[in-house]
């Protein structure tokens, strides 16, 4: 059928208003830091195929997972036996396409009329689902099997209720069940309250109306990718970065490489050369791995453009079987960021030589998280901190990088420091940027930070970083900047500098400190004006003698 535009635009913003209430009400209902905080959820709308139409939240890179767990519940429970009122869940990222298992996904079937019309569906990141470790994501994992329960496509709710089995099963297997259990439940909620706004917009415009126009906004999205792509020069482009190690082999870099090729209104990516599937757990599944790529396809066309299925239809994938970017099962992926950044960054650089009007010097590596376990707390109840590693933003041509900005999400904040200190016995003695840390160039990159937590009980650390070793590199001459750390106990007698996968059982009184690198540099230092890098002198950014020996400008020279 035909929709006039005025029609087609005002069913798309309610489409929009549909996931952005999903969107609020996950990050309202939800129980743990991680969600409420750090928003490490989305929720969206997909067709009755889980073709991704509407996406909301800041970790779009989701998006991917979402189609394949739609087919994941549709594979076992097929079309025509599902009911109103049931509700699905997996995180299972073999299955259901999951980035690693503490992420669940929740999938609820839309009807309207008894007619399946499309799923509401929400990924979000749970504290503790057993494992080696609080936290689940162990330095140690060597099989998918050490990263906590796994759940396939079970049915979690009914009109009569929660399945009460499915959750004693998720209780029985964390170390905080309380948490887990009221973030998964918020998760089902707003996909509930999803497929009931979309039966309503069903019943507002006409059925047949909205399901032409949740096709558009696919096409729509599919035809400005072409565009883009298009007026960009035919060409190849070729890059490479590492990881330090997968945690099992340390002397052994982990090596993503990507070969772009753009013909025409098609790119084709191909990772032929990266490193074969890892022992530890720094894999990531072929959902994630194109999730990355096709976030930075869409970084160098024109970020406007809606993440949706749509995103896909231009761009070809050759992903080796057996290697880090589509491992075979049961490989462990709880490792998962810090690959998919490198991905994102990778891509991002080889896109570059292809589109140099679209440059971007690659953000800071050195992103992951940092699970923290206690015994017992305040309320009696064992605890884990899972708090986010950000990293900082790389320059472009015409602006400085951001410092302290998630790359790839560029929304999924740090949990406030007030947060920490009441609900966790932990004490935050520094939170600050580090003076020249950023990777130098005509525009310099975002400032690294460094965050020192003081523990206050015994508790079971686990640091999921990353490079350490590699810096990012800088874009048209601009440098690196200072790689990523982690100390313990730093200054003191017994301070010990931590690698990038490190298990540690801490007393109280120990202090950690992450610092977290700048990102990249774009064009040659000595083209930086005299007046920025004294701005930046004045800020405490740039030393004097950097300001010297790295921009050749006098600190006081305007």
């Amino acid at each position: 059928m035909s929709v006039d535009p005025i029609t087609t635009e005002v069913v798309a913003s309610r489409l929009r208003e549909s996931a952005s209430t999903m969107e609020y009400a996950l990050y309202h209902s939800g129980y743990s830091p991680i969600l409420r905080e750090s928003k490490d959820g989305t929720a969206g709308i997909t067709d009755a195929r889980g073709r991704v139409v509407i996406l909301s939240g800041g970790l779009q890179y989701h998006f991917t997972a979402y189609q394949q767990a739609v087919q994941a519940v549709l594979a076992r429970y097929p079309a025509e036996t599902l009911r109103s009122g049931e509700s699905f869940i997996t995180n299972d990222p073999y299955k259901g396409g999951s980035p690693h298992a503490p992420d669940f996904c929740a999938i609820t079937p839309a009807f309207h009329e008894g007619k399946l019309i499309g799923f509401g569906v929400s990924l979000a990141h749970k504290s503790d689902i057993g494992g080696l470790v609080p936290g689940s994501s162990g330095a140690a994992a060597r099989e998918i099997y050490h990263d906590g329960v796994l759940f396939p496509p079970v049915r979690f709710q009914t009109e009569a209720g929660i399945e009460e089995s499915v959750e004693a099963i998720i209780a029985n297997n964390s170390r905080v069940p309380d948490i887990v259990l009221g973030d998964l439940r918020a998760q089902v909620g707003c996909t509930r309250v999803g497929c009931r706004k979309l039966a309503e917009l069903c019943d507002e415009y006409g059925r047949d109306v909205v399901l032409d126009v949740m096709q558009r906004l696919i096409d729509l999205t599919a035809g400005r990718v072409r565009a883009e792509l298009l007026a960009w020069p035919d060409g190849v482009g070729e890059a490479e970065g590492f990881l330090d190690h997968d945690g099992a082999d340390k002397d052994v870099p982990i090596r993503i490489a990507v070969r772009a090729e753009k013909k025409g209104g098609r790119l084709k990516l191909d990772f032929t050369g990266t490193s074969p599937q890892a022992k530890g757990p720094v894999n990531l599944v072929s959902a994630t791995a194109q999730a990355a790529s096709l976030v930075a396809v869409l970084s160098s066309c024109d970020p406007t453009i809606p993440v949706n299925f749509g995103l896909r239809e231009a761009i070809d994938f050759i992903l080796p079987e057996r290697t880090i970017v589509n491992p075979q099962h049961p490989a462990t992926v709880n490792h998962y960021y810090p690959t998919a950044h490198l991905i994102y960054a990778t891509v991002l650089s080889a896109l570059a030589k292809i589109n140099p009007v679209r440059a971007v010097a690659p953000s800071g590596l050195g992103s992951g998280a940092v699970t923290i376990g206690y015994r017992k707390i305040r309320s009696g109840k064992p605890a884990v901190l899972y708090e986010l590693l950000n990293t900082s933003l790389g320059a472009t041509s015409t602006h400085d990088g951001a410092p302290i900005v998630m790359a790839m999400n560029h929304f999924t904040p740090g949990a406030p420091v007030e947060i920490f200190e009441s609900e966790y016995p932990i004490r935050v003695r520094s939170f600050d940027l580090i003076q020249d840390t950023a990777g130098a160039g005509r525009f310099r990159g975002g400032l690294g930070y460094a965050r020192e937590f003081e523990v206050l009980e015994d508790c079971v650390l686990t640091v999921r970083s990353s490079n350490h070793k590699f810096a990012s590199q800088g874009a048209n001459g601009g440098d690196s900047p200072v790689p990523s750390s982690v100390v313990l106990n730093p200054g003191r007698n017994n301070q010990e500098i931590l690698g990038p996968l490190e298990t540690r059982a801490l007393v109280a009184g120990d202090v950690i400190r992450f610092a977290r690198s700048g990102g990249a540099g774009f064009g040659p230092p000595g083209e930086r004006s005299a007046e920025a890098v004294a701005e930046d002198v004045r800020n405490g950014y740039v030393s004097a003698e950097a300001a010297r020996t790295v921009y050749g400008r006098d600190a006081g020279e305007d």
